[in-house]
């Protein structure tokens, strides 16, 4: 009976630890000033498009310039190189370019998503470009560098229990 109890207790930790999950942080909102400031960013997506020469710098800065942290910088300028690179030709119409940009700047400005909140982003920026045009494999790689902006600006530490 002894060696029951035990077991039972095992099962019961095993089943808690394994439920224990990170919890999903704040979405960030837009306010009546950030949403024209993601006009100009769909404007510059749309520049980008366009094969504007200053288009990639516009959209760098008006991007880069919600991240706190200027260890992000680097981060947030090659995930602006990498849309640009595979948007350069594409037509980018705008409920595409609101959408894109609405994800970048939440990319940028977020600081407390969670591992599956940072998953759902990727996969969003990633099915807006292939919805635009752009390959799977440029899509990923675009997508990809969400997940490392993410990690440059994010503040969320891992609690214990979200090792397991």
């Amino acid at each position: 009976m002894k060696s029951t109890f035990h077991y039972a207790i095992i099962l019961f930790s095993a089943l808690a630890l394994g439920a224990c999950r990170q919890a999903d942080g704040p979405m960030p909102t837009a306010d009546a000033n950030t949403q024209g400031e993601l006009e100009d960013v769909r404007h510059d997506l749309q520049n980008v498009a366009k094969r504007d020469p200053m288009a990639e710098q516009d959209l760098a800065d008006d991007i880069g310039k919600y991240s706190r942290r200027r260890t992000a910088i680097p981060a947030v300028n090659e995930l602006t190189r990498r849309t640009a690179t595979v948007l350069a030709g594409k037509t980018v119409n705008e409920q595409a370019g609101n959408r894109l940009a609405h994800s970048l700047w939440t990319t940028v400005y977020a600081r407390e998503l969670s591992e599956r909140q940072i998953e759902a982003l990727q996969n969003d920026v990633q099915s807006i470009l292939v919805s635009i045009g752009v390959a799977e494999p440029q899509a990923q790689q675009v997508a990809a560098q969400v997940g490392e902006v993410q990690r440059a600006v994010g503040d969320r530490p891992r609690r214990w229990y979200e090792f397991f």
